[in-house]
């Protein structure tokens, strides 16, 4: 083998230009399938992590009970509330949220009471969403206690914490007053303990977070809750853990964030299936290109190919050396890609920014993703390869020399 080696790495050096080529041909293929690999990847973690990354992955409700908006018209616009409470609630909660704890694949759950209402202060009557939740478990969700941006995250007795939408419509404070009115007619002031931003002017304009004890009381739920929440270790799987909470309970139903977005889900197969697409046709540009300097090669290299042959070597050992020039070709050229791909990667977040300055998504780069890429383009270059070891393999020696 080292025989063989030898001959493949003198061939590659006395034909500078063409290996040069080449394996600018494959830095650019596996760069621009690394980049594109990346890039592709960060936009739908991106994507699914903008959806789902601090809500629910999976929503345990009432039978054939749906989040129900709330349209509220006022002079000059309207305003959608979602989440608006039911009154039937899930009577076994405490069972249910037991067993979720005990589900591996589970990692939060959170038990939550919710109800719709309005905030008054002065002349302005705002529509709410009114959130009742135990802080602790509903923070693992939402990481309310690192959005606060002014205040505590407390909301014990009566004290609440508002959205920072919410605070500057109706100029309040940590440690103001607020009267909320709700849909079932019952008045009560709380005080605004803290102020949070979840990144979403619809739910910092409209929740508000309080305890559940005191949720209970004031939306007249006894021993009941609206819906319980959960997050789950892998995203994609949130249809098979909903089905297996249904399975497991009756007269319930588990909302999915999958079935709820499959527009999103459709979306993002399409990108993956475009980008396997383009990538295969780069592997496929890549392997001709070794294959057509290969051949060439065989060509203009038919005179010492015919001298080795005479001199006694093997047509497998012929064969081997077109093999080891393929494989020589295509590693270096996979690794330097990969190289570059990396770094138009990086130059992508650093360059390219939005109106605020931040990176317009986050590119990861995945070490087994581009150990794939090298191990194909290796397998592509000895692929590529083939014919010409054939071909080479095939050359009669006397008819090479007499010709040449």
């Amino acid at each position: 083998m080292w025989f063989e080696f030898k001959v493949a790495w003198r061939f590659l050096k006395s034909g500078k230009t063409q290996t040069i080529l080449i394996l600018l041909g494959i830095i650019i293929g596996v760069a621009v399938q690394v980049f594109l690999g990346s890039l592709i990847s960060g936009l739908q973690k991106d994507l699914v992590n903008q959806t789902v990354g601090s809500s629910p992955h999976i929503t345990v409700l009432p039978e054939d009970q749906r989040p129900r908006p709330l349209v509220v018209n006022e002079d000059k616009y309207s305003r959608i509330v979602t989440f608006a409470g039911s009154q039937t609630g899930i009577n076994r909660w405490r069972e249910i949220e037991e067993y979720l704890n005990s589900v591996n694949e589970i990692t939060s759950v959170s038990p939550t009471i919710d109800g719709s209402g309005f905030a008054v202060r002065g002349q302005k009557n705002l529509p709410i969403v009114l959130r009742g939740v135990e802080i602790n478990k509903a923070d693992s969700i939402y990481n309310i206690e690192d959005n606060i941006m002014n205040g505590q995250s407390e909301v014990g007795g009566n004290n609440i914490l508002i959205g920072s939408e919410l605070a500057n419509e109706l100029e309040l404070e940590p440690g103001d007053t607020l009267k909320i009115n709700t849909s079932g007619g019952i008045t009560d002031r709380f005080i605004i303990s803290g102020i949070f931003d979840l990144g979403s002017k619809e739910l910092n304009s409209s929740w508000i977070f309080l305890s559940i004890r005191r949720a209970a009381t004031l939306l007249n739920f006894s021993d009941k809750v609206s819906n319980i929440e959960v997050q789950i270790q892998d995203v994609f799987t949130s249809n098979s853990i909903s089905d297996q909470i249904m399975a497991r309970f009756s007269n319930i139903n588990a909302e999915s964030w999958q079935r709820n977005n499959e527009s999103l889900l459709t979306a993002l197969q399409s990108q993956s299936s475009s980008s396997l697409i383009i990538q295969v046709f780069v592997i496929i540009a890549v392997t001709l290109g070794i294959a057509s300097v290969l051949a060439v090669s065989v060509v203009q290299k038919s005179r010492q190919i015919g001298i080795l042959k005479a001199m006694g070597t093997k047509r497998k050992s012929v064969g081997t050396i077109f093999l080891i020039q393929g494989a020589i070709l295509g590693l270096t050229g996979s690794i330097l890609g990969a190289l570059t791909g990396i770094g138009l990667s990086q130059a992508f977040v650093t360059f390219t920014r939005g109106d605020s300055g931040d990176a317009l998504f986050p590119i990861t780069i995945e070490p087994k993703f581009i150990l794939i890429s090298i191990i194909i383009a290796t397998a592509a270059g000895m692929i590529a390869a083939t014919i010409p070891a054939r071909n080479s393999a095939k050359l009669n020696p006397i008819e090479v020399i007499h010709n040449a």
